[in-house]
């Protein structure tokens, strides 16, 4: 495949049969989900599997790689695996794959005790702001 975006659609193609199979860029690189689960990555046109017992079952002997140095080590899928054992290979994992990290609030949460200190404080130093709601 020449181009990665290229690579990515023809690996959602093989998915077509799930409808629930979705690609999002990151890291360079794309992640794939299915039903909102994390189900591998897509780097340098190759498909890395998310690793798990079933899938260590299902392809004990399929190549393993790391996604960057350090990391847990990924099954590489053959871009030659028909739609529908890849299809069965990611329904019978589903159950494994991690659910995904809660996100970061980017605002911590203001006490009511620190908002009214904030106010305060802004009063004191700026009395024309006595009227702006922060």
């Amino acid at each position: 495949m020449a181009d990665s975006r290229e690579y990515v659609d023809f690996i959602l193609d093989k998915f077509a049969r799930l409808e629930v199979v979705s690609a999002r860029k990151m890291f360079g690189g794309y992640v794939l989900h299915m039903a909102g689960k994390v189900l591998g990555f897509i780097f340098e046109d190759e498909f890395l599997f998310e690793p798990g017992p079933t899938v260590a079952r299902l392809l004990p002997n399929a190549e393993r790689k790391e996604l960057f140095p350090g990391s847990k080590l990924f099954y590489v899928i053959d871009e030659g695996m028909s739609a529908q054992h890849l299809c069965a290979l990611a329904e019978a994992c589903y159950d494994d794959l991690p659910l995904p990290k809660p996100r970061k609030s980017k605002k911590s949460p203001r006490t009511a005790a620190e908002a009214s200190r904030r106010e305060a404080r802004i009063a004191a130093e700026f009395p024309f702001a006595k009227n702006i709601k922060w």
